[in-house]
């Protein structure tokens, strides 16, 4: 009987060994296959302020008062839209609630005074000059989701026939179309497709600055904000804004600078409350701005002493250009991009550049997002926020406004033709989720993905540049990894968490065009070997214990 218990041993023994194969491993696996997210940091693009006749999830400086709108819907140019729809501002923020799976916790820059300095016109070195300007990120080495964003942005510009229109309408989107290439330059992926949408607007310049005058025709317009967008863009696709689509622009520019130092619109398309057609904001005025001095390299002095007027006594920017009366409110979208002005006017050390950036960090939630008029967060505000960030060279806001966007990118658990894009909004993410080919949804993802990407790249207005750019945009194939992915942006911050793998080949139809392209995180699941090893384990004490106090009685 004694020997029966003691004969327990050796198997108590080959128990234990077993086990040990299986729980060792399974551990040593679990450490080294643990999904990890591709990191995010890219420039976002510029989503204006100003109100918007559609109410797209970017801002469009289209020709409208400066007033900026929440709807999601329209022109993600923060410049005037000069094409029926009737012009319009548009400054449509995206608001995203995601949580951010790598949200820094560096101290944030220090505040000083934020009281409106004086501005030094007489003291301005050239353009760009004293801004101590650095190189965007490099995307291979900090983030790939900017590339990814980049190969969404590809996808749905060639199967619109190389330009994005208004959503809902036949009329050409000239504000967000030169978003997205910008976004392709600063993630520097896609170039042959960022060419191809270049050589569109060469051909489509009038149906979007709109039309000059060729002898007095009371038809005659031009609006300055989406004038400067697209010097911004001829430029940074190394183009000559000087002899573009058969025009000067650079000339035509300087044609709507008014005395008193301010970019207006010339249109004789007024209403009752505007008879002068005069829709020009503050957004505008920035892009009008940094399109002359990157294209020159200098500003009138006027142009830039006339943007600072427009800074609240709070550091921020108003919306609205020089409102009689008016309250000076301070407006995140124009603070965004003001401070990419600012930056390039007078330097990242200016007192009034440091009470911009000041205003601006101020105002990022602990998620890394920012909320717009409608208390949303959103994709654009936040892109064009981490423009502002990056050119100011403050690198924890620009890394917590990089991880919001970052929540809000459409990744393996999402539809092929999705992958890479960016939703609008939180809740815009969950419904394309649930149902790839929702209008709505998709249209203002078309719209946030350019700006929100600028972002991402880390870069800005002031330095994005093809050079050196990929001819093609990268794509990730989800079909054969396990994958994790960012968890539906939420409203607070929070971690990452894995999800299950979508099937590559048998997604959801493509709403969009139809490559394969995502954030894919590969990994092991452990879990069955490591419990059956412990099972195994215990098995084996406990077979031991009992042999040794069998023996003892015995």
């Amino acid at each position: 009987m004694h020997r029966t218990i003691r004969s327990a041993r050796p198997a108590a023994a080959l128990a234990l060994a077993l086990a040990a194969t299986l729980v060792v491993p399974g551990a040593a696996f679990a450490g080294t296959t643990e999904p990890t997210p591709a990191t995010t940091t890219a420039a976002s693009t510029t989503s204006p302020t100003t109100g918007t006749p559609t109410g797209s999830p970017t801002t469009s400086t289209s020709p409208t008062t400066a007033a900026t709108t929440t709807a999601p819907t329209t022109s993600a140019d923060p410049t005037t839209a000069t094409q029926p729809p009737s012009p319009v501002t548009t400054t449509a923020t995206t608001t995203a609630t995601a949580s951010s799976s790598s949200t820094t916790t560096a101290t944030t820059r220090s505040k000083r005074p934020t009281v409106k300095a004086e501005s030094a016109s007489k003291e301005r070195t050239p353009f760009g000059s004293a801004s101590g300007l650095r190189a965007a990120l490099v995307p291979g080495d900090s983030s790939d989701q900017a590339a990814y964003a980049a190969g969404f942005i590809v996808r749905t510009l060639a199967a619109r026939d190389d330009h994005y229109n208004y959503p809902a309408s036949t009329f050409f989107d000239g504000g967000n179309t030169i978003d997205a290439v910008l976004a392709l330059d600063g993630a520097g992926a896609g170039l042959a497709q960022a060419d191809a949408t270049t050589d569109y607007l060469a051909a489509h310049v009038n149906d979007y600055v709109g039309y000059p005058d060729p002898a007095g025709s009371p038809t005659a317009e031009t609006y300055a904000g989406p004038l400067g967008k697209l010097v911004i863009g001829v430029v940074a696709q190394g183009g000559d804004p000087t002899d573009f689509g058969g025009q000067d622009l650079v000339a035509r520019l300087e044609g709507l600078l008014t005395p008193a130092g301010r970019f207006s619109d010339k249109s004789n398309f007024g209403d009752a409350t505007n008879p002068s057609g005069d829709y020009s904001n503050t957004i505008g005025q920035v892009l009008d701005i940094i399109a002359l001095g990157r294209a020159t390299g200098s500003v009138p002095d006027a142009a830039g002493d006339y943007l600072l007027d427009q800074q609240c006594a709070d550091g921020g920017f108003r919306g609205n250009l020089d409102v009689a009366g008016a309250a000076c409110t301070s407006d995140t979208d124009a603070t965004a991009f003001a401070a990419q002005a600012l930056v390039g006017l007078l330097g990242a050390d200016d007192p009034a550049t440091i009470a911009v950036l000041d205003w601006l960090s101020s105002h990022q939630a602990a998620n890394g997002g920012f909320l717009n008029q409608d208390g949303q967060y959103n994709a654009n505000t936040a892109g064009v926020a981490a423009q502002a960030f990056a050119a100011g060279g403050l690198d924890a806001e620009l890394a917590r406004a990089q991880a919001f966007l970052a929540t809000l990118q459409f990744d393996c658990s999402f539809a092929t033709a999705l992958r890479g894009g960016i939703a609008f909004t939180s809740a815009d993410y969950a419904a394309l989720k649930a149902a790839p080919t929702k209008t709505a949804e998709l249209d203002r993802a078309l719209r946030a993905t350019p700006q929100a990407s600028l972002g991402l790249a880390g870069d800005s207005l002031l330095t994005v540049t093809a050079d050196g750019a990929a001819d093609d945009a990268p794509t990730l194939d989800c079909r054969t990894s396990t994958t994790s992915t960012t968890s539906s942006p939420a409203t607070s911050t929070s971690s990452t968490s894995s999800v299950t793998p979508s099937g590559g080949g048998n997604d959801p139809a493509d709403p969009a065009s139809a490559t394969p392209g995502s954030l894919a995180f590969t990994g092991a699941d452990v879990a069955a070997m490591s419990l059956l090893g412990t099972l195994l384990l215990l098995a084996g004490v406990g077979a031991i214990v009992l042999a040794r106090r069998k023996g003892v009685h015995a």
